[in-house]
C-alpha cells in the first residue's frame, strides 16, 4: 500500500509540473456480471461490480470493487493509477500501477498483489487500434505480455458505436504461492479473449453499457484463481450504467 501511495504522489507531481489547464473528469460505473474473469482465468461467479475513476490531463486514478452473489466466493478490490504520454495524435504510452486485494484465497496463496505495467497504443484509420502491454507482479514474480486489437464500428441509426476487441497474452509466474514455505510454485499459460460492447448514451451524464465476452486459457495452474478454477473456455455477459460527473 505504501508503494502505491508513493507512486500516486509521484504521478500527481509530474502531472502538476507539465499539465495544461484541463477539466477534471470523474466517472463511476455500477454493473452486474455473470462471472468475473481476469486474463482468461475465472476469479468468481456472478456478482455486482463498481468502479470509480478520476482523470485529469495525462493521469488517472481509480478504484474497483467486485462482490460475488455467492458469499463463499472472494470479493476483490483494487486501487490503480496511470500516467500517459501522448507522443502524437496516433501514438500513446501509458505507465500503470495496481494494488489488488482478495477477501478469501486458497491456503498459502497471497491475499494481495502489486503490479506495474507499460503499454503502447496506436490509433489506426477506419476505427481500428492496436495495443501492446507488459506487466510485472512483484508478489507473484509474474510477467505478462498482451497484444490487443480494437475496432469501433459506428451505428448511425442509434447514434452509438459497437466496440470490438480481441486479445492474446501469456503469463509466467516464478512464485504463485509467495506466502507458502518451501520451493516456489512456478507456472505459465497462454490466454485468448474477445469482447463486444455497446455503450449507449442515455443522457449527457449517463451511459448504458452491455457487453458479451469469451475467453480461453490453456491449462494454467489452479492457483492463478482465488476459487481454484480450471482452464478452458468461459463466456459471460455484463450490464451496467456509467455516470460522468
Amino acid at each position: 500500500m505504501r508503494r502505491l501511495f508513493l507512486v500516486l504522489l509521484l504521478l500527481a507531481a509530474v502531472s502538476g509540473l507539465h499539465a495544461q489547464e484541463e477539466e477534471t473528469v470523474a466517472t463511476s460505473t455500477v454493473s452486474l456480471t455473470s462471472q468475473r474473469v481476469f486474463r482468461g482465468v475465472k476469479q468468481a461467479g456472478a456478482g455486482a461490480e463498481g468502479t470509480f475513476q478520476v482523470a485529469r490531463n495525462s493521469w488517472r486514478v481509480g478504484a474497483d470493487i467486485s462482490q460475488p452473489f455467492d458469499r463463499d466466493e472472494p470479493a476483490e478490490a483494487n486501487l490503480h493509477a496511470a500516467y500517459a504520454w501522448k507522443i502524437s495524435e496516433q501514438f500513446k504510452l501509458e505507465a500503470v500501477v495496481k494494488q489488488r486485494w482478495f477477501s478469501e484465497v486458497p491456503p498459502g496463496a497471497t491475499k494481495h498483489s502489486f503490479e506495474a505495467g507499460l503499454s503502447a497504443a496506436w490509433t489506426l484509420p477506419n476505427g481500428f487500434g492496436v495495443e501492446l502491454a507488459g506487466y510485472h507482479d512483484l508478489r507473484l514474480k509474474a510477467d505478462t505480455l498482451q497484444a490487443t486489437v480494437n475496432y469501433s464500428m459506428p451505428l448511425k441509426n442509434l447514434g452509438a458505436y459497437l466496440e470490438w476487441s480481441a486479445s492474446v497474452g501469456t503469463s509466467t509466474a516464478r512464485d504463485l504461492l509467495p506466502d507458502t514455505a518451501g520451493a516456489p510454485v512456478r507456472d505459465g499459460y497462454n490466454y485468448y479473449s474477445a469482447s463486444v460492447r455497446l455503450p449507449y448514451r442515455m443522457s449527457a451524464q449517463t451511459t448504458f453499457v452491455t457487453g458479451l465476452h469469451v475467453a480461453k486459457s490453456d491449462g494454467q495452474s489452479r492457483f492463478w484463481s482465488p476459487i481454484l478454477a480450471r482452464g478452458g473456455v468461459k463466456a459471460w455477459i455484463d450490464l451496467g450504467l456509467s455516470f460522468d460527473f
